[in-house]
This record gives structure tokens, C-alpha cells and sequence, in this order.
């Protein structure tokens, strides 16, 4: 909102420093101040905090700050601070490991604020993956004890990207503070993290990653603040009056205001409207004017922002504090060009962006800026110095420019490139393998896609199992993955899904043990090796419920039949009075005494063992007889 202009040192004569200025200020031109309490006690220079009321309502550059002592003016210094960018101001201090450089290529973490965007060579910083498998680190140097409250990070490799992020901060790089701690993000080529207001000199930015982590560029940015010292007195009345948009900056003698560790630290109180306000000074018979430089009777105000048309730079969008960062005439919320000076608002290409802050070939290097307005160059490179970038030229005079060479260092007219990787073979490590990135993890000048990893005679780049060596290439189910370590070589199954860890592929398990493989079983879940489905509906009966009472066929002790579970005491079951495994709804039988097959049984059997004992004792009893 507010732009970054540094220090500002508001001056006036005075003797003694308690004097009245000889040209004090004329309230009546002033619409707002506030009161400052000071504490008893003191008598020395002390600094008061600019609030939000303030920064938003005074001058830009604080130039209409005031400070009255009992209706008197008095001296003060004072400083705004708005927002700006910090890293690029900085230096990187340290980095948990940075992947060696390769023919001339550096992915040292210095490359992460030299303002390349992009994901060009030695445009980004790479960790040695080995070093660091998990969890890598940066630790950023700022300028002085900064104050900042986010960052933007890019990271345009979506395969080499980071998913955690922590931030520390420490004055001296021992003691260390948590800023922000370990929180994940969605992946996205740029992210902006956010953090409480703090005062460090250096940031640690602490990043969890899968396989490895690339870095493009990273910005940090300071919080907006304002604050004045001034000599306060116990007892004295203090007001501060800002808002006055035709103010100048005055001149003071300030050689006695100074600060240092102690100085008390005061606040403003709420903010008032002057009732003195009532300048009229385009005498246009308006005393609370809404544009008090320019006559406007009719106070026409377009945009209902408090400023009149007649001066206001923005007419037709809201913009009560008027910032003009560029000092065209054309205020911010309005400007398509709002940090560069272009009246004319020129706009070639009816995008809504100025020429001049526009980015005609997407380098992230403006126009007017940028040494090669129609081709990529963000590093800028000008070798000779001319003004021309190298990216307009032709670096090996093999008449390809930069922008479309695809071997800047060795001369190659036809621009050959066999594996269509835009880098030319005869700049390229893996001719006949596709590799933009060249990555040579042993440095040994061929690139890993062209390596053999597993011995069996195959590049890698075209091997179908890298891990395990497989000379015949076989893979049964054409489905790119060799059959040395396909999960499910007789299936179709790129993706090698395996749910349960097992080894085998999903498209090759047998979940239910029933002797059918998942993809083909129409009941996975349940043992059904019949593969029944009354109603072909393509789902096995075992897996349908078909009374719908929610429990499963393979479990439902009546299974045509409406019997849903219930609490049967202490237990949530399906109704069975007799327990023979047949839900009451649909057993006629319940609690019969002849449904229970084993009594019947015994009953029986002991009918036969009675009648059998009763007709032998009665065989006997005429033999018994017959010997007495």
C-alpha cells in the first residue's frame, strides 16, 4: 500500500531545540491528529509508533508530519519504512549441500536471489541428494536486522519440489528462534509463506522433499512502518497532526535528536478530526474541500474516495491516500505502470500492463529493463558488453541466436538434436536419450539416462526394468515394465499397484484366497470360487445383500428375507431363537424339539437300545425257566 522511501529527516530552526519554530504550522490546514501520552518521568528525545491511521492517512513520504508541544511546533526526525523486497539484497551464508558443478553448470544456493526466475542453467540451487535424502536447508543473510513478515519461493521442477516448510530466525547464526514451524504445502511453482513480523538478520528456511529438492528463486519482504523522534517532557501536552496534502517538508535543526537503546517508546492515542480544520485556500467557498488545491465548487468526487476529481490522480477508482510511487501524475490504483514513470500509460499489447513494467518475451526482466526485449534472457547476459544481450546474439557464431541455439558453446548450424530434448548432441551427454536436465550423478561425462544401472547391456533410457538386469528385455504383458520386476507380468499394469504390500500387483492378487484373481473375482472381498451371480449384474451373490437389511449374503442367516441386525442383549445380531444358523423370519420350525436333529437322534437311538435290551431280557426268562 505504502511505497519504501527511505529515511526521511523532517528539519526546522530552532533556539533553543525547545523553541517555538519561527513559521509554525497553520492547524486549520490539518484534518486529523492524535495526542501522545508521555510518562512521568521523562525529559529526553523519545520515538513515537506511526499506527495504521497514520500511514494511511498522511503524505506518502511523511513530509505533512507534525508534532505540537502545548500548540507549539516543535522538531522531530522521522522514518517510513514501507514495504520492499529484502533477499535480493542479501547474501545466501550457508546451505546443507548444493550439487557439484558440471561443465561449467553451478547449482550453488547463490543462484536463489540473482533475480532469474527462470529454470535455465545456473539459474537455480540443487541439493546433493545423497547429503541430504530428506531434509535440506538455506540460511539467508539480510541487510542490517530486517523487518519481514512473508516470502515467495519458486520451484518450478514439480519432481524435484518440496512438501514441509520451517523457518528460524538468529542475529548471530547460533541461537536460533522458530519462526514459522514445520507446515506443509500444496505443491505450486511459486508459494508464499507467511509469518508473524519479525527482526532478524538471518532467516533459515528449512525444506522436507521427496527424491531431491530444486530451488529457482526466493524473496523476502518487510512489513510497512513508520515512527518520529522528537524531545518529550512529563506534563506537556503532545499532539501529531498529519493529513494535510499540500504540506512541505520543513526544515529543522535537529543536531540534538538522537536515539539509542533506552529511548522511551511512546504510542498515539485515537485519532480526532480538527475541529479547526477550515482552510480554504483555491477559494472556491468550500472550507472542508475535498480537493483544497484546485477550485471545484460542485465538489464533483467520482469514485467516493474523498478526493475531488479535480485533483484526484485517479478519478474513476477509489484511492483516499493518492499514492503516486512514480510521481507521473497517475496514482497507483489507477497506473498500469505504477512503478515506473509513463504519463502516456503506453500499452502496446492491450494486456493492462504499461510498456515500460511490461515483460514483452516472459524473462521477468521488464522492458524497460531487459537487454533483449524479444527473447528470454533473465540472467541478462551481455559478454561484450554492448548493450545487446547475448540472447539477441549469436554466441558461437553458428548463425542461431541465443534464444533458439541449443548448444550456446559449440558451433552447430543444423541444430541436430536425435533424442528431441532441445539440447544439441553435440553439446549433449545422452545423445539418443531424452535428458533436458543432463543429470551425470557420477560425473563422469555421460549422463545417468545413458548409463547401465543394472549391467544387462540396456541404456537406462531404454531399459524396461532398470533396477534388476534382464538382457531379453521380456515383458509378457507389453506393458512397458520387464518381467524382472514387473509385480504382475502376465497382466497389464503400468502403474504397479500393490495395495497390501505383498509383491504382487493388484491386478494379479487373490484377496479371498478362491483361487480368482481380483480383477476378475466378482466378489474379491469373500471366498466364492463358484463365481454365483443370479442376476448377472456382474457382482458375485456372496457380496450382494438382496433383502436389503445390511448384512451381506455370505453373512445373512436369511438371506431373502428382511432380518436386519438388532441388540439381542449385550450382542448385535441377527435373530436365530434356536441358534441352527436360520433367521427366525424364515425358519418354521423355531424351538421345536424335532427341529434339533441331534436330540432326535438320541431320542431315537436310545428307543432302539431300550426295545433291543427289553426283548433280550424277555428271550431269557423262558430259558431261566426251564432250567429250574
Amino acid at each position: 500500500m505504502r511505497k519504501t522511501i527511505g529515511l526521511l529527516a523532517v528539519f526546522m530552526a530552532m533556539v533553543p531545540i525547545f523553541s517555538l519554530y519561527s513559521a509554525a504550522i497553520n492547524q486549520a490546514e490539518y484534518p486529523y491528529y492524535k495526542k501522545i501520552a508521555v510518562p512521568a518521568g521523562v525529559s529526553e528525545p523519545a520515538i513515537v509508533n506511526f499506527d495504521v491511521q497514520i500511514l494511511d492517512h498522511m503524505k506518502p513520504d511523511g513530509s505533512d508530519i507534525r508534532i505540537m508541544e502545548n500548540n507549539a511546533e516543535i522538531p522531530i526526525k522521522a522514518l517510513i519504512t514501507g514495504v520492499q523486497e529484502l533477499a535480493h539484497g542479501g547474501k545466501i551464508a550457508e546451505a546443507s549441500s548444493s550439487r557439484p558443478d558440471f561443465r561449467g553448470i553451478s547449482f550453488g544456493p547463490n543462484s536463489l536471489i540473482d533475480g532469474d526466475y527462470s529454470g535455465n542453467d545456473n539459474a537455480y540451487w540443487q541439493i546433493d541428494s545423497q547429503a541430504d535424502p530428506y531434509f535440506a536447508y538455506f540460511t539467508l543473510e539480510l541487510q542490517g536486522f530486517s523487518l519481514s513478515d512473508r516470502a515467495k519461493i519458486w520451484t518450478l521442477n514439480p519432481e524435484y519440489t518440496w512438501t514441509d516448510i520451517q523457518v528460524e530466525g538468529s542475529n548471530d547464526l547460533n541461537d536460533w528462534s522458530i519462526v514459522k514451524g514445520k507446515t506443509p504445502y500444496a505443491a505450486a511453482a511459486e508459494r508464499t509463506v507467511v509469518f508473524p513480523p519479525v527482526q532478524f538478520k538471518y532467516l533459515r528456511f528449512s525444506f522436507w522433499h521427496t527424491q531431491s529438492l530444486v530451488i529457482n528463486e526466493i524473496e523476502v519482504y518487510g512489513a510497512s512502518s513508520g515512527k518520529a523522534v522528537f524531545f518529550a517532557k512529563s506534563g506537556n501536552d503532545y499532539r501529531i497532526y498529519y493529513g494535510n496534502r499540500l504540506a512541505q517538508a520543513a526544515s529543522y535543526d535537529t543536531s540534538s535528536l538522537s536515539t539509542k537503546g533506552s529511548t522511551p517508546q511512546l504510542s498515539p492515542g485515537f485519532q480526532q478530526s480538527n475541529q479547526e480544520y477550515s482552510s480554504d485556500t483555491d477559494a472556491d467557498g468550500r472550507i472542508q474541500d475535498n480537493c483544497p488545491t484546485a477550485s471545484n465548487p460542485a465538489q464533483e468526487d467520482s469514485d467516493n474516495d474523498g478526493i475531488g476529481n479535480a485533483c484526484d490522480n485517479c478519478p474513476d477508482s477509489a484511492n483516499s491516500n493518492q499514492q503516486d510511487s512514480d510521481n507521473d501524475g497517475i496514482g497507483d490504483k489507477c497506473d498500469n505502470c505504477p512503478s515506473l514513470d509513463n504519463p502516456d500509460q503506453f500499452d502496446d499489447n492491450l494486456n493492462g500492463i504499461g510498456y515500460a513494467c511490461d515483460d514483452n518475451d516472459g524473462d521477468r526482466v521488464i522492458n524497460s529493463k531487459d537487454n533483449c526485449i524479444s527473447s528470454r534472457n533473465p540472467a541478462q547476459g551481455d559478454k561484450d558488453r554492448n548493450g545487446i544481450g547475448d540472447a539477441c546474439e549469436d554466441l558461437d557464431n553458428d548463425g542461431i541466436h541465443f534464444s533458439k541455439d541449443n548448444c550456446l558453446s559449440i558451433q552447430n548450424p543444423d541444430q541436430k538434436d536425435s533424442d528431441n530434448d532441445r539440447i544439441g548432441d553435440v553439446c549433449d551427454n545422452c545423445v539418443l536419450g531424452s535428458n533436458r536436465d543432463q543429470f551425470d550423478r557420477n560425473n563422469n561425462g555421460i549422463g545417468d539416462v545413458c548409463e547401465d544401472r543394472d549391467g544387462d547391456g540396456a541404456a537406462n533410457y531404454k531399459d524396461n526394468c532398470i533396477s534388476a538386469a534382464n538382457p531379453s528385455q521380456e515383458d509378457s504383458d507389453n506393458d512397458g515394465i520387464g518381467n524382472a520386476c514387473d509385480n504382475c507380468p502376465s497382466t497389464i499394469n503400468p502403474e504397479q499397484y500393490d495395495s497390501d504390500n505383498n509383491g504382487a500387483g493388484d491386478v494379479c492378487d487373490d484377496g479371498d484366497g478362491d483361487g480368482i484373481i481380483n480383477p476378475r473375482d466378482n466378489c474379491p472381498g469373500v471366498s466364492n470360487p463358484k463365481q454365483e451371480d443370479q442376476n448377472n449384474n456382474g457382482i458375485g451373490d456372496a457380496c450382494e445383500d438382496f433383502d436389503n437389511d445390511n448384512v451381506m449374503n455370505f453373512d445373512d442367516n436369511c438371506a431373502y428375507d428382511y432380518n436386519p441386525r438388532t441388540y439381542i442383549g449385550s450382542e448385535y445380531l441377527q435373530a436365530d431363537a434356536d441358534k441352527d444358523g436360520i433367521g427366525d423370519v424364515c425358519d418354521g420350525k423355531d424351538s421345536r424339539l424335532t427341529e434339533k436333529k441331534g436330540v432326535i437322534w438320541a431320542v431315537m437311538l436310545g428307543t432302539v437300545l431300550l426295545v433291543g435290551f427289553l426283548a433280550f431280557r424277555l428271550a431269557r426268562k423262558p430259558q431261566i425257566a426251564d432250567k429250574k
